[in-house]
């Protein structure tokens, strides 16, 4: 007589992973952009982040695995917190999305932050893959839905260089914030709105 088989094992139930805290994600950001403004990317490290937010760094390796990821990953959160506008024209979505580019350069650790972020890109080929791939490129393309709607609408003259408004409408803000240290300010941006939208926009 054949023996009866043994009863299958029943599956071990997974233990759940410690859950994330969002105050150590909130501490870690925030030790991120202090130590960025202060000390430059090169100068940053995963132990100095992590004694910053007080946390150990097996915390940190838990959430990022490296240096490249945490920073993008920071910078991307910080971007998303300020989503481009939908006003429902073109100046509208032009003077907010501008509006809120130089509220967030008025903060303390904006420009130094900025300053030591484009000069480390230029050395660190890694970093300045990771920063367009993640942090520059969607947000361009965000921008360029912005426009394409706006030329759908019979605001935006056909067959521009979407790329090159973008350029024509930031670029001066990071002009000053870089290399004239002109001041930037709301006033400004609604100028520089007016000026780029005569060029581009049906009349």
């Amino acid at each position: 007589m054949t023996p009866a088989a043994a009863p299958a094992a029943e599956p071990v139930p997974l233990r759940p992973g410690r859950p994330r805290s969002a105050e150590a994600d909130a501490a870690i950001r925030e030790a991120t952009i202090d130590l960025l403004a202060d000390a430059g990317y090169a100068n940053l490290t995963m132990s100095g982040v992590a004694a910053t937010a007080g946390v150990s760094t097996a915390t940190l390796y838990r959430r990022w695995s490296s240096k490249v990821d945490l920073v993008v990953d920071v910078l991307s959160v910080r971007a998303e917190e300020r989503p481009l506008p939908d006003t429902g024209s073109l100046r509208g979505d032009c003077r907010a999305w501008l509006r809120q580019m130089v509220d967030g350069m008025g903060e303390t650790t904006a420009g130094p932050l900025m300053a030591g972020l484009v000069g480390e890109m230029a050395r660190n080929p890694e970093l300045a893959d990771a920063v367009r791939t993640t942090l520059v490129g969607p947000r361009r393309a965000a921008f360029v839905a912005l426009l394409e709607r706006a030329e759908r609408r019979g605001e935006l003259r056909k067959g521009l260089d979407h790329d090159l408004v973008i350029d024509m409408l930031s670029a001066p803000i990071y002009h000053r914030v870089l290399i004239t240290g002109a001041p930037i300010t709301r006033g400004f941006a609604d100028k520089l709105v007016d000026l780029v939208l005569e060029a581009v926009t049906v009349r």
